[in-house]
């Protein structure tokens, strides 16, 4: 990609961004003071390319997931917040009775997205010990952990008293990893790991309603995938301490703008998430900013 369709693409993007519409390419000639001729010729290489598309014949054209992507990589890595913003965040924390809950409504407040806000130890503590009770339609796993903490969570499989027993023993503790799984026990070690991941971290959520605002929401399609991502649990952190990162389609029709950061024994993870059309730069200074107040590390 040249530098003039590197421009080309990042203004199409942008327009489409504002106006919600396909962008026609007399406007981006204009933008960029280049000829009609020589802008249709740029546009269709880009299209080639599979950046561009358009959707119909007489209109303009539309940005596609490599498209979004590469814009929103391209603002890598995004500048800060300004120091008196993060200032008043740092104060406004500092005061909060529940600092990560308020963390995300502050994301929501400065985004506009749907914010979420995951946490998982840097070390999983030890397991004591793990026991399993039938219930109807399923299974009990009690997980008690070092520390005298216990973790409950049902499991959707149906196993008979033999299996039950041949699992605890499996599991007699303690233990940081689970162990292998004895033949005809895949299905439910698979189960507890996913399970036991999930109970050890924390999700704070925010902002649902803000997906509604978008013109998007009106495909019942969009709106499934959006809860779908929103209510996850035990969702994994992906993003390293120190890092911005842009997940553009990954789950069609989504975007996710995530910064990752280390505080004392906790991982975690800020995401905003909204549709592909996504005003990437205000939330990827709000995704870095806000991590940056929380870990302290422009405290004072």
């Amino acid at each position: 990609m040249t530098g003039r369709q590197r421009a080309l693409l990042h203004l199409l993007v942008e327009e489409y961004i504002r106006t919600k519409a396909p962008v026609p390419s007399a406007r981006l000639a204009e933008g960029l003071g280049l000829s009609p001729a020589l802008c249709r010729y740029e546009l269709i290489a880009l299209e080639e390319m599979g950046y561009l598309q358009k959707p119909h014949a007489s209109a303009g054209r539309v940005p596609t997931r490599q498209g979004f992507r590469q814009y929103g990589l391209s603002l890598l890595p995004p500048p800060p917040l300004p120091e008196a913003t993060r200032e008043r965040l740092r104060r406004a924390l500092e005061g909060a009775r529940e600092p990560e809950a308020f963390l995300v409504k502050m994301a929501v407040g400065l985004a506009g997205y749907p914010a979420l806000l995951r946490l998982r130890p840097r070390k999983a503590p030890r397991v004591l010990q793990v026991h399993l009770s039938p219930l109807e339609g399923g299974t009990l796993a009690v997980f008690v952990l070092e520390g005298g903490r216990v973790r409950e969570a049902r499991l959707p499989l149906s196993l008979g008293p033999e299996k039950l027993r041949r699992a605890e023993e499996a599991l007699s503790g303690p233990f940081t990893a689970l162990p292998q799984a004895p033949r005809g026990l895949e299905d439910l070690f698979a189960h507890l790991g996913r399970a036991l991941s999930a109970g050890l971290s924390l999700t704070y959520r925010e902002g649902l309603a803000e997906a509604l605002k978008e013109p998007e929401a009106k495909d019942p399609g969009f709106l499934e995938r959006l809860v779908g991502l929103y209510e996850e649990e035990g969702g994994e952190v992906l993003t390293p301490p120190g890092r911005v990162d842009v997940r553009v389609g990954e789950v069609e029709g989504l975007a996710q703008v995530q910064a990752g950061f280390a505080r004392g024994e906790w991982l975690g993870e800020i995401t905003l998430l909204g549709p592909m059309r996504m005003r990437y730069p205000e939330a990827l200074s709000v995704v870095l900013g806000l991590s940056q107040v929380y870990t302290g590390q422009y405290a004072g």
